[in-house]
């Protein structure tokens, strides 16, 4: 499907999935809405193979395999911190680290879309 649409609506689809799973921990107020907010962070999978296509696509076919394995390194030690800062966070109120996750996803989802054109995300 990702070749009729491109993948543009479908790495939208993932990074306001990414972007909205903390908020909605956070909204939920039962089990069922813990349950549902688990769905909602579910829905990212729609969209990651097309979001991986789209990071790899600039890498040349002979180093893909690096290419992926420098990918997770780079967002492995782009995220090691935020741990410590979301524990310091929670210090200050349980709630706020993920309002803060939430707000930059949708920040990040805002300047993506806004941003990359779809020639240039399919």
């Amino acid at each position: 499907m990702p070749g009729r649409l491109g993948r543009k609506p479908f790495v939208v689809a993932t990074f306001l999935a990414f972007a909205c799973f903390p908020l909605a921990v956070v909204a939920a107020h039962s089990l069922a809405g813990l349950a549902l907010a688990f769905v909602v962070g579910g829905l990212r999978e729609i969209g990651e193979p097309a979001r991986k296509a789209l990071i790899l696509e600039f890498v040349h076919p002979e180093i893909r395999a690096r290419g992926v394995g420098l990918y997770y390194l780079i967002r492995s030690l782009a995220i090691a911190p935020a741990a410590t800062l979301g524990g310091l966070l929670w210090k200050v109120d349980p709630g706020v680290p993920f309002l803060l996750a939430g707000a930059i996803g949708l920040v990040g989802t805002a300047i993506f879309v806004l941003t990359v054109e779809e020639r240039h995300a399919g």
